[in-house]
């Protein structure tokens, strides 16, 4: 009977134990999530407000197509 209850203590303990170390691996240090942070940004997307095909553009200007001012997307 008390070698049951020893065994499940150490069994216990034995496991808590690895799922501290275990988490402590998968933490990541601050100096390997910077590049991540540091991501370009988006360009602003600028479309006609027609959906007229190929007006898609990175920059202001007008439609190739139906000659309205591209609206700026995102």
């Amino acid at each position: 009977m008390m070698f049951s209850s020893l065994r499940s203590t150490f069994v216990s303990g034995i496991a808590a134990s690895l799922l501290l170390l275990s988490s402590c691996q998968q933490q990541k240090p601050a100096a390997e999530a910077a590049p991540a942070a540091a991501a370009p940004t988006a360009q602003a997307r600028y479309e006609c407000p027609m959906g007229c095909a190929g007006s898609q553009s990175n920059k202001p200007g007008k439609c190739p197509t139906c000659e309205m001012e591209l609206v700026k997307k995102s």
